[in-house]
């Protein structure tokens, strides 16, 4: 009984899934509205870019949001950093050079 009982304790820790770990706020492809919380994540998914495009974000006076990690190629990982609102804007634009968007994405992003 001596070693069952630390053995199930142990067992009891998992690696794989943490109970403290932030909730992840998905936003639609389609834009709109989003409410992220402090201590949460936002994740930005947006629709896959055409050939020779890529997703571009439209920097905001007031960031209220900013990037985790590098932009991939179907959306934004972003954190919350202050409280109040912004307008996120992704645009469609060509990898090379400049051209005009194809396409815009928006966000009211609202940090209570």
């Amino acid at each position: 009984m001596r070693i069952v009982l630390p053995l199930l304790l142990l067992a009891g820790c998992s690696t794989t899934w943490d109970p403290h770990a932030p909730r992840t706020i998905v936003a639609p492809e389609t834009g709109g509205e989003v409410t992220v919380k402090h201590g949460q994540r936002l994740q930005v998914k947006l629709p896959a870019a055409g050939q020779g495009m890529e997703w571009r974000t439209r920097e905001p006076v007031t960031m209220v949001v900013l990037a985790e990690t590098a932009p991939e190629r179907d959306g934004r990982s972003m954190t919350p950093v202050r409280s109040g609102k912004e307008t996120l804007r992704f645009e469609e634009l060509p990898e090379r050079g400049d051209g005009a968007a194809q396409r815009a994405v928006s966000y009211e992003i609202t940090v209570p």
